[in-house]
């Protein structure tokens, strides 16, 4: 089941530390499935690319057809 996390409102500082925790606190499950609403935020999804998901090696995608969702997973995207 994909867990979904809504950043609105959040400040970028914020919302990396809540990113972060979930997907350390979860990355131990083989199924980790995260939907990041992140809004019309390059930047913010660029600080969670760069900041976390680089560094924790998960995967991610953003969909040309809705830019301000992250689906974040620790399986491989193909």
């Amino acid at each position: 089941m994909t867990k979904s996390i809504d950043l609105h409102g959040k400040s970028h500082e914020d919302a990396i530390i809540i990113v972060e925790e979930y997907l350390l606190m979860n990355s131990f499950d083989n199924s980790l499935d995260l939907e990041l609403i992140t809004g019309n935020s390059p930047v913010l999804q660029n600080k969670i690319i760069n900041n976390i998901l680089k560094k924790h090696e998960f995967s991610y995608y953003i969909p040309n057809h809705n830019r301000g969702v992250m689906y974040i997973t620790n399986s491989k995207i193909n």
